[in-house]
């Protein structure tokens, strides 16, 4: 069986040889030649020469990393981003190095762009547009954006897919599959970290952020979620002239929130913008479980009137009621300085592999954090301390879901950002405040009485079911050949063992056989001979030691 999946594996990997090529011929420049020898994939190689390749020494190979990432184009771009919102599967270092990671790509020529346009929209550009600027406001991975304006005069902005870059992200996912799969058999140490799950989310993401379709749905929600905050403005989408491939939208003047000297300039309400953006943020979050999973200051702006934009909106978090629960506990428990209630969630909340060690967990948890107790919420850096407890859960083989991971990042983002344009900012505060209102909700009559009916549906169809699964075990306990097994699974592991015992006992037995036998051979057969012995002979005391060694 090992045999037809190493022969699947390299049949997947043939289909895109030459991508695969070019992927470890940069990774070998780069001073990972070791590593593609380990995978067994130096046969792919060019040349041997690429493949030791010597590493600059002047660069540690987290640099090295982010450099081969950059020079792979979109797909590897977008990988780094997202491992870099993963500090507790990648080390600090090298997230330090992925961070830098920006979709600064060759532009799109304007034919390709137009014609892209006119393809979505079924009709000639200037019918639409009284003008498109040909200079694009920004060049990403997935898109490019132009400014624009409509007949009707409204300013807008366009962002437009990249021609084949579907066809390009889905060969390089295939890849990425397939090195995940030998990542897994050739370093075992990196099984915890699941390699094939995360490409297989990484792929999930990627596939909802190349539809812009997508991308518009999630504004509009997050834009009626937020209509109770009149000073944050989502841009308004122009639905009848987006597709899956093109997206116009409201465009929106302003200063950049990382602009800290054009902020001041402008005389703006630091303060104001500060809450709101921290405001707007959590109640997303602990009310509606939707939330901006991008947030940095490039995508968010302040607008005349002290009022904060909000900006591309490709990456969304998503947070079930469950999920919204546990995160306004685990807010609380850090308000109260209670670190075991925060260790319990966590283990709830996370995908749990084996057992865990409960107590060794909460007091990590608790001798790791302990330098926060006392301080004052404004002096600690909760996105920070969040972060530090989910890199002790992954010790614990406790893993945390990637949606979480993008809450956790964003909370770190909007206190550094906070931080910048109010020193005295304090993100924790305004969560308190909003916390006592989710609390409250979550034990109101209304709250309740949903739970309730829940409850009551299931327990209705239990009952519906009951009698008949009742009856059909009934009739197996009366038949004669019927009979209770009790498994334990120390058992199980016993039992394995032994028949892994004995089938290496039996093969020994039979590879013992054949060395006499061909011992025997040696002694009398004239036969063929090779080095003065018969073949015959040499052959059955190979097949012995062969199968000895093996033990199958």
């Amino acid at each position: 069986m090992g045999f037809v999946a190493r022969g699947l594996q390299f049949t997947r990997a043939v289909k895109n040889v030459g991508r695969l090529r070019q992927i470890l011929a940069v990774f070998s420049r780069k001073g990972f030649g070791s590593t593609i020898d380990r995978l067994g994939l130096g046969g792919y190689l060019p040349t041997r020469l690429i493949r030791w390749a010597e590493a600059d020494e002047e660069k540690t190979w987290p640099i090295r990393l982010r450099e081969a990432f950059e020079e792979l184009g979109p797909t590897f771009v977008k990988l780094g981003q997202i491992l870099s919102m993963r500090p507790d599967l990648v080390p600090e270092n090298v997230i330090l190095e992925l961070v830098k990671l920006q979709d600064n790509v060759q532009t799109i020529p304007f034919d390709l762009i137009k014609k892209t346009v006119e393809t979505e929209m079924g009709k000639p550009i200037q019918s639409v547009f009284k003008r498109f600027d040909e200079t694009p406001l920004a060049s990403a991975s997935i898109g490019q954006v132009h400014a624009a304006q409509l007949l009707s005069g409204e300013e807008v902005v366009v962002k437009v897919q990249r021609p084949e870059i579907q066809k390009i992200i889905e060969t390089d996912i295939s890849l990425l599959t397939f090195l995940a799969e030998l990542l897994e058999k050739y370093f075992p140490e990196l099984r915890v970290f699941n390699p094939r799950v995360f490409v297989e989310e990484f792929f999930k993401s990627l596939a909802f952020e190349l539809d812009f379709k997508v991308e518009a749905n999630n504004v509009a929600k997050i834009r009626k979620n937020l209509e109770s905050f009149e000073d944050i403005v989502i841009p308004k989408i122009y639905r009848e002239l987006s597709s899956h491939r093109v997206l116009v939208q409201e465009r929106l003047h302003g200063i950049r929130v990382n602009d800290t000297a054009g902020i001041i300039a402008a005389g703006v309400d630091r303060k104001k913008i500060a809450a709101l953006g921290a405001r707007g943020f959590l109640y997303s979050v602990l009310k509606y479980g939707v939330f901006h999973g991008d947030l940095h200051g490039g995508n968010l702006f302040v607008l005349p009137g002290n009022r904060l934009g909000v900006i591309d909106f490709g990456i969304v978090g998503r947070l079930s009621r469950k999920s919204r629960d546990q995160l306004a506990t685990m807010v609380w428990a850090m308000i109260q300085e209670d670190y075991e209630t925060l260790c319990f969630t966590y283990a709830e909340l996370g995908q749990v592999e084996g057992a865990v060690d409960f107590e060794s967990f909460q007091r990590e948890v608790r001798n790791t954090l302990s330098p926060y107790l006392g301080l004052n919420l404004s002096e600690v850096n909760s996105g920070r301390v969040l972060i530090e407890a989910t890199k002790i859960a992954a010790k614990y083989q406790i893993r945390v879901p990637g949606d979480w991971m993008l809450v956790f990042k964003a909370i770190v983002t909007m206190e550094g950002m906070g931080r910048t344009i109010d020193p005295e900012f304090d993100i924790m505060s305004l969560a308190q405040e909003l916390i006592g209102d989710i609390i409250s909700i979550q034990y109101s009559p209304e709250r309740f009485k949903n739970d309730a009916i829940v409850i009551a549906k299931d327990f209705g169809s239990l009952v519906q079911q009951l009698p008949r699964h009742l009856r059909w075990w009934m009739r197996k306990v009366a038949k004669n050949d019927y009979a209770i097994e009790w498994v334990s699974p120390d058992v199980r592991s016993l039992t394995a063992q032994v028949e892994q015992s004995a089938t290496k006992l039996s093969a020994s037995l039979a590879g013992m056989g054949f060395l006499i036998a061909g011992a025997i051979i040696c002694t009398t057969d004239h036969g063929h001979r090779w080095l003065g012995f018969p073949i015959v002979g040499l052959v059955l005391i190979g097949y012995g030691a062969w199968r000895i060694v093996r033990g199958k």
